[in-house]
C-alpha cells in the first residue's frame, strides 16, 4: 500500500470495526458491519484521477461527481459536472433521492481522501450502490492532469500513450493556447497557470 493512503486506510478500518463492535439501529437498509469492514480492506471503491478525467471529457451520462469541500472552494473550482454536497448532509431526504437516481456512478472527491472515504463509508452502510472515491482527491488530479511533467527518456509505449492523453486533458481543462513549461530534468517547473475555471493554485493540503 502506497504510504500516502496507509493513515486514511487505516481510520477507515478502524471506524469500520466501531461498526462492528458497537451495537446500532436494526435497520434492514443497513449494510452488515462485518461486510463493511471487508470491502473497506479492497481497492475496488477507488477510481483513478484519470478515469475521471476520461469520462468527463467524453461527457458521460452516467457520471455523478460530488464535491464535498467548502463552498467557498467549491465556488473557486470544481470538476466539470460537479455538485456541491456537505458531508454533514449526506443523508438528507434530498441527496438519498439524487443518489437513488438508476445508472448513476457517484463519485466522491474532495481535497485529499480522507473525507470521500468517510462519507462512502455512510453511504457503504446505507447500501448505497455504485458509489466511489477519487483516488487522491483534487489534489492528485491537479498533479497528473494539469502539472506539466517530462516524459521519461527510457518511457513504454503505454507510458507514452497516457502522457499523451494527459497533455490533451491539459490543454482540453486549460484552453488551447495556454503555455505550459516543462522542467529541466531534475527541476521544479512553473506551475501552470489555469485560463478554463481552475485553481490558481494547488487545493491544498486539505481533507
Amino acid at each position: 500500500m502506497e504510504k500516502k493512503y496507509a493513515l486514511p486506510s487505516v481510520l477507515l478500518v478502524v471506524l469500520a470495526l466501531g461498526l462492528v463492535i458497537l451495537p446500532g439501529k436494526n435497520d434492514s437498509r443497513e449494510t452488515d458491519p462485518n461486510l463493511l469492514l471487508s470491502s473497506v480492506t479492497e481497492k475496488s471503491r477507488y477510481l483513478s484521477v484519470d478515469q475521471i478525467t476520461h469520462r468527463i471529457i467524453e461527457n458521460d451520462p452516467t457520471l455523478m461527481l460530488i464535491d464535498l469541500r467548502p463552498t467557498s472552494q467549491f465556488k473557486t473550482f470544481a470538476l466539470p459536472g460537479s455538485i456541491n454536497i456537505s458531508s454533514d448532509s449526506i443523508l438528507s431526504a434530498t441527496n438519498i433521492e439524487r443518489f437513488n437516481q438508476p445508472g448513476k456512478d457517484k463519485i466522491f472527491y474532495a481535497n485529499a481522501d480522507l473525507t470521500a472515504e468517510m462519507v462512502w463509508m455512510v453511504c457503504a452502510r446505507f447500501s448505497m450502490k455504485r458509489i466511489y472515491v477519487m483516488k487522491g482527491g483534487l489534489n492528485e488530479w491537479f498533479h497528473t492532469i494539469i502539472e506539466m511533467k517530462p516524459v521519461p527518456v527510457a518511457a513504454s509505449s503505454s507510458d507514452l500513450d497516457l502522457q499523451s492523453f494527459r497533455n490533451a486533458a491539459r490543454q482540453y481543462f486549460t484552453g488551447a493556447g495556454q503555455k505550459t513549461v516543462v522542467p529541466a530534468s531534475g527541476q521544479s517547473g512553473e506551475k501552470v497557470t489555469v485560463t478554463r475555471k481552475a485553481p490558481g493554485e494547488k487545493s491544498g493540503g486539505g481533507c
